[in-house]
């Protein structure tokens, strides 16, 4: 199982405001309810987590497309870390 990093990311510009290695509580920050979907960190734990979760191809190609869907208008007031997952899930053939 590959774990994606911020090199793999096919967008930019995100915030960096969380320093996972200075945060004891980042465990907390990356498994709330909530995603924050402009925070790298977040993004990227959300990418991996859902290629661990689902049944779709382990390949960068796959975690840029979790990423890409984040970014659907779809998807723009949805915080929801599960309603975006199902969201994603049923529409990773349609779209």
């Amino acid at each position: 199982m590959a774990n994606f990093t911020r090199e793999d990311l096919a967008f930019s510009g995100y915030s960096q405001t969380i320093n996972l290695e200075n945060n004891t509580n980042h465990i907390e920050i990356l498994d709330r309810i909530y995603v924050d979907k402009v925070e790298e960190y977040e993004v990227i734990h959300f990418c991996n987590e859902f290629l661990k979760k689902y049944k779709v191809p382990q390949t960068k190609a796959s975690f840029q497309k979790v990423e890409s869907f984040l970014q659907h208008s779809a998807l723009e007031n949805e915080v929801y870390r599960t309603q975006l997952q199902e969201w994603i899930a049923s529409n990773w053939i349609k779209i």
